[in-house]
């Protein structure tokens, strides 16, 4: 799905639900324009949360499938240089619009995933991928997250 209007409310969305988190660093990585050779972010935001940076890069899509086209080259290059080194998380946190369901899948599971010749995430995926469900309460369209929550469950599986 095109950067939609959608799209930009639930980067807004995430980055509101961290900074309401002690402690919790974050920045925004603004992509550059096209005509910067070389110059490439590999994610939206960099989330600090003791002892871990985390590399999140937000997908929003229609329907129960995420195609890989909707993600730059550049950007699985960059998550999974970063993801190598020790102390750093680095996924994708995708919301399903139609489905009310919004996950974090590492990138080290979507690269697996892509490897093996797929071509797209399915909400049917995510268990296998193992996806981490992001709790909120659903207000009219979006959601207020918890992304408390959801630290402690990136930080139990981060072992």
């Amino acid at each position: 799905m095109a950067r939609s209007n959608k799209g930009k409310k639930f980067e807004d969305v995430i980055k509101e639900s961290f900074l309401k988190i002690p402690d919790v660093s974050i920045d925004r990585l603004r992509d550059a324009p096209r005509k910067l050779k070389g110059v490439d972010n590999p994610s939206d935001f960099i989330v600090y949360k003791y002892p871990h940076e985390i590399y999140v890069e937000c997908k929003s899509h229609k329907g129960n499938t995420l195609p890989f086209s909707c993600i730059r080259e550049e950007q699985f290059l960059g998550l999974e240089e970063k993801f190598h080194i020790e102390g750093v998380l680095c996924g994708l946190m995708i919301w399903f619009i139609d489905k009310d369901i919004t996950a974090w899948v590492s990138i080290d599971k979507v690269l697996e995933h892509k490897g093996r010749g797929n071509k797209s995430i399915n909400v049917a995926d995510l268990d296998k991928l193992g996806a981490i469900y992001i709790p909120g309460k659903k207000k009219r369209v979006y959601f207020d997250y918890f992304m408390d929550d959801f630290l402690r469950q990136l930080y139990e599986g981060d072992n």
